[in-house]
């Protein structure tokens, strides 16, 4: 063998070591893509599935807030019925007030007038006894009719004291009788007959006619209910609502319910009363 013969083993010596170096270069990088791919679809699938469970929870609490925001709407505007109808009773009160202000000017006036005319009598039978007196020498044989004068006088002065006395007690039993209604919600001026009985009674039957629920009760006429007259509704300890009565029967009653003052769902078997007492 030659020398040139030698160089090309000697070459192709280095080029095998060369090759077989890039071989276990190419092998100690070599990657499983496939593997790769896998494990990145994992990810994704994995990614997927907990933004849909945040999804959820995103619509689960915006449907949450919306219904806290119905329900203070709601609470709001049932502050709002309360102010205007705590509005409209303290006008009511302040009308009361100018009232007994005005009553308490004219007694003041007619028990001045009532000291007046006191004062006039006393000056009246002042003079009638000296007058008598005077001419009780000048006029013996009067004695009897004078007699009979002063003892008439005296019987008008008892009867006035006692007309005095019983004035007093009947303006205490007046000003008692006016402090123990208003203790009791009843307005003084309240005529007699348009007082509503203190009842209780029952629900018996509950039902809806168009978009109004009507409630029949176990208190009607004979109880001394009539149309137009109002009942609160209570189960246990708590207050349901109002039922405004539409018509009666001897026994029974139907009314409807107020949506104004409805606290809570009306049930048969439920309390009903004219005044209600928690």
């Amino acid at each position: 063998m030659n020398w040139l013969g030698k160089v090309f083993v000697v070459l192709i010596l280095l080029m095998s070591v060369i090759f077989m170096a890039l071989s276990m270069a190419v092998y100690a990088t070599h990657k499983n893509w496939k593997l790769v791919a896998d494990n990145l679809n994992k990810q994704l699938e994995q990614a997927t599935a907990e933004k849909e469970q945040l999804t959820t929870a995103h619509n689960r609490r915006v449907e949450e807030l919306s219904t806290e925001i119905e329900a203070a709407e709601q609470q709001v505007r049932k502050l709002e019925t309360e102010r205007v109808s705590l509005a409209d009773r303290n006008v009511q009160i302040q009308a009361e007030l100018e009232q007994l202000k005005q009553k308490q000017g004219e007694q003041l006036a007619t028990m001045t007038a009532t000291q007046e005319l006191n004062k006039g009598l006393t000056t009246e039978v002042t003079k009638l006894r000296d007058q008598i007196r005077t001419e009780q020498q000048a006029r013996d044989a009067a004695v009897a009719a004078t007699l009979t004068a002063t003892e008439q006088l005296h019987q008008v002065s008892g009867e006035y004291n006692t007309a005095r006395e019983r004035n007093d007690q009947l303006v205490k039993q007046v000003s008692g009788m006016t402090h123990v209604m208003r203790e009791k919600g009843i307005n003084p001026n309240t005529e007699p007959e348009s007082v509503v009985p203190t009842v209780n009674g029952v629900v018996s039957q509950i039902r809806r006619v168009g978009g109004a629920q009507l409630i029949e009760v176990t208190i009607g006429a004979d109880d001394g209910l009539a149309a137009g007259n109002t009942l609160e509704v209570s189960r246990g300890g708590k207050y349901l609502g109002r039922i405004e009565i539409l018509r009666t029967s001897p026994d029974k009653s139907v009314g409807r319910v107020d949506r104004r003052f409805q606290q809570g769902q009306i049930q048969e078997g439920d309390r009903v009363a004219t005044r209600i007492k928690l």
